[in-house]
This record gives structure tokens, C-alpha cells and sequence, in this order.
């Protein structure tokens, strides 16, 4: 028979455990501004209405040298199709590049056996040649991985004229050497011009982060819990 010295110990080791599992539960990684509907006054000039841009920071993104900034894509009235769209991904506003790389590092850190996926929706305007988008997850150099930084990079199926389409990574499964590594989110655009001699503008829209642990994880929290709630029902009363 355990004592209950021993008990209280083997309780400590095992709700220890079950909040260290826990937060692997949470699917969806936490994106700031992950539709870039929070933004500055949109008053930029030389977008046919219905429709307004801003051209400069956008909240809780970075951005390399280069012309970024954001559209309202359907104007204060949200109305479409419009000069760019015939629909939207998410929401009015979306995010647009020349050259420039838009990047946010997320709060969470690579999890061992976690698996991360993102998802980015990538348009092409009507006046348009051809889309100039590309996104990836960018895990962060560690000791451990050889202070190396490495890329995953989001493919999908062209967007067509006016249209959105999504990108997603292959799932990238956390390794130890990338343990506690950060995890940058990246949309990029290639800039220049195609060979219509129109300008290649990355487009950008409800980006999605997902972290889901592996089913040992579970596991683990799972017995954790259950032997917590056996040890409370036998504890004797004082």
C-alpha cells in the first residue's frame, strides 16, 4: 500500500504533467490582426471605388523595405465585385505587398511532437497579370539546430482574376532539435513586374496558425487527470 506521503507526491508528479500537456489542447495558435481588419485611417487616393487602401505599417506586423500596407476591399458600403475582387476571403480588408515581406512572429514556441500547420489566403486583382504571393512558417534558429533557421513553404492552386485561393504548409511536426524554437509567420511578395508589364502584388487574408500535440500527448494528460481524480475520491476525510 502507498502512504499518503507517497500518494501526495505521485499527485504533485501527475498534475505537474497534466497542466505541462495542457496547453497543447489549444488547435489554434493565436495570429494578431490575423485578417487585417484592424488598421490605420484608409484614406489613400487612386483606388476606383467602392474601395480605399492605406499604404504603411500594419498593426502587429513587420514589414521589410519595400510598399506595403492594406485594402478595404468593398469600401465603407463592403459592396462586390469592385475594381479588384469579385468576393472576399475574410472580412473587407486584406493585406497587399510590393517587394515588401510581412512577418509576425507568433507567442507560442515549437512543442516537441506538436504538428503546425498554416494557412494563408493568397488573391489575384483584376488588373492584375499574374498573383506575386507566396507564404511560409519560418522556425527559428536554436543551439540545438545548429543556430540554423529553416522555412516551410505554403503551396496551393493559383488564384485565378479576382479570386482567392489558400495556401497551406505541409505539416511541419515539432523536432527536439527545434524545441522551443520561434515561429514566424512570412507573406511574401516577388515583387517586379510580369512579362504584361504589371506590377506582381502579393495579397494576403485570413491567416490561420494550427498546433495540434500528437496523440501521446493526449494520452498523457488524459491518465494524468484520471489518476488525479482516483487519488481525490480515496483520499480519507481529516
Amino acid at each position: 500500500m502507498l502512504s499518503i506521503k507517497m500518494k501526495r507526491n505521485a499527485f504533485r508528479v501527475l498534475a505537474t504533467l497534466a497542466f505541462a500537456a495542457a496547453p497543447a489542447f489549444a488547435s489554434l495558435i493565436p495570429v494578431n490582426n490575423y485578417s487585417f481588419e484592424t488598421y490605420p485611417l484608409l484614406n489613400g487616393t487612386g483606388c476606383t471605388a467602392p474601395c480605399a487602401y492605406d499604404i504603411g505599417a500594419i498593426p502587429d506586423w513587420g514589414a521589410t523595405a519595400g510598399t506595403s500596407g492594406q485594402i478595404q476591399l468593398g469600401g465603407p458600403a463592403n459592396t462586390f465585385p469592385n475594381a479588384l475582387f469579385f468576393t472576399r476571403s475574410d472580412g473587407p480588408t486584406s493585406a497587399f505587398s510590393n517587394d515588401a515581406t510581412l512577418s509576425q512572429t507568433v507567442g507560442a514556441t515549437v512543442g516537441v511532437g506538436t504538428a503546425y500547420t498554416l494557412s494563408v489566403a493568397i488573391g489575384q486583382r483584376m488588373d492584375s497579370g499574374s498573383y506575386g504571393g507566396s507564404a511560409d512558417l519560418l522556425i527559428g534558429a536554436t543551439a540545438l539546430n545548429g543556430n540554423v533557421a529553416h522555412t516551410i513553404l505554403a503551396v496551393g492552386t493559383a488564384p485565378t482574376l479576382g479570386n482567392w485561393s489558400t495556401f497551406t504548409t505541409p505539416t511541419y511536426w515539432g523536432t527536439a532539435a527545434d524545441a522551443g524554437a520561434t515561429i514566424t509567420i512570412e507573406l511574401k511578395s516577388v515583387g517586379g513586374v510580369d512579362a504584361q508589364g504589371l506590377q506582381r502584388q502579393g495579397n494576403f487574408d485570413n491567416v490561420q496558425l494550427d498546433g495540434v500535440p500528437e496523440p501521446a500527448s493526449f494520452l498523457l494528460i488524459g491518465s494524468a487527470l484520471l489518476a488525479l481524480k482516483a487519488f481525490r475520491r480515496r483520499r480519507p476525510i481529516a
